[in-house]
């Protein structure tokens, strides 16, 4: 079968104002044999490229260097372009009035959509905002051409607004509204964004030596240079001779809170499963021939959102418009998903 084309929207900068974004386009390299990553749209949010006291800490660029390098790692061109800045005026708004340069984000998502063979799955780790202007353009074009949308935000339940439906909750609402077929990953649950066993949980938890143990030298200098904050003007040289510094031994003892993988490895059709060389991501017939498995889901629900974004939900069999992600409970799941994913990453094909 042809890899699903996939286009992915994340709010990645450099330096990073959370490195899981890193990890995600990671894991899209690794699955290039399932997931064909068309194009990449930035999602910056002005806070973050802004220095203290005008912005939230330091300034930050939308991520167009870690996605550069790891192309010249692939060989291959990785289509970028920042989107808006700054939230939706309002559910509807398609961000016509904003600067040529946060145009082009939202322009690259109708571009792909319209040059791609077949329908596009549309992978959302950050704010919906690009993608909100986007619907609010060309509606018929965004129907006709997504697959589905893997919407990485929101909470089943509870009193606290979800970190990427803050973002911009014009944007978050109005991409419900749009009646695009949505598989629903939420961050959050009924307790918090931080709970590891809840079967609707997304959340998963690593250190950073079991997630980069033996993985390739120039990914380990990508992660490097990313998560140190490197300032090196040599993007290409540097993934020569990074990752072996004490500044990089510092980082490694660190670790990472993670959301999104389930959401990208789902679509490319792998299952969690124990292998004889251990947690793995295989292919159903191969998960059904282990002795233990990880079983996740999209389950039907009928949901809507209010303008608040809190969205509200309810099992409804035979719904066709929008999924939820569901799980085996169980606080082991981080580390399963810690071993499978370093060993995808020893796989990336650089």
């Amino acid at each position: 079968m042809k890899p699903i084309p996939l286009l992915h929207i994340t709010d990645l900068y450099h330096p990073p104002q959370d490195p899981d974004d890193h990890l995600d386009l990671a894991t899209i390299a690794a699955l290039g044999g399932s997931l064909d990553l068309k194009a990449v749209v930035l999602d910056p949010t002005r806070p973050f490229l802004l220095p203290e006291p005008q912005g939230s800490d330091i300034a930050r660029d939308p991520g167009f260097v870690p996605v550069a390098q790891l192309g010249y790692l692939l060989g291959r061109p990785i289509p970028v372009a920042s989107g808006p800045a700054d939230p939706l005026a309002r559910p509807t708004d398609d961000c016509h009035d904003r600067p040529a340069r946060e145009q082009a984000g939202v322009r690259l998502i109708l571009e792909t959509l319209e040059a791609s063979e077949s329908p596009v799955l549309i992978s959302c780790v950050g704010s919906a905002r690009a993608l909100t202007a986007a619907f609010n353009r060309a509606p018929d074009l965004l129907r006709a051409r997504t697959r589905a949308v893997l919407l990485n935000a929101g909470s089943t339940g509870g009193p606290k607004r979800e970190w990427n439906v803050g973002l911009d909750v014009a944007a978050y609402t109005g991409l419900w509204r749009s009646r695009l077929p949505i598989h629903w990953y939420p961050c959050g649950t009924d307790k918090s964004a931080f709970e590891p066993d809840d079967p609707r949980g997304t959340y998963w938890r690593a250190s950073h030596r079991d997630l980069f143990r033996d993985i390739p030298q120039s990914l380990m200098a990508w992660f490097a240079y990313a998560y140190t904050g490197s300032a090196r003007g040599d993007i290409i040289r540097s993934l020569d001779d990074l990752g072996k510094d004490p500044v990089w031994e510092i980082a490694m003892s660190g670790s990472r809170h993670i959301w999104s993988t389930a959401s990208l490895v789902m679509a490319a059709g792998l299952e969690l499963a124990k292998t004889p060389e251990g947690w793995r991501f295989t292919s159903p017939e191969a998960a059904r021939q282990t002795e233990e498995s990880w079983p996740w889901r999209l389950d039907p629900i009928s949901a809507k959102v209010d303008p608040e974004g809190r969205v509200t939900w309810s099992p409804a069999p035979g719904a066709t418009q929008a999924f939820l992600f569901g799980r085996k409970a169980g606080k082991e799941f981080s580390a399963a998903m810690a071993e499978a994913l370093n060993a995808l990453f020893r796989q990336i094909p650089l």
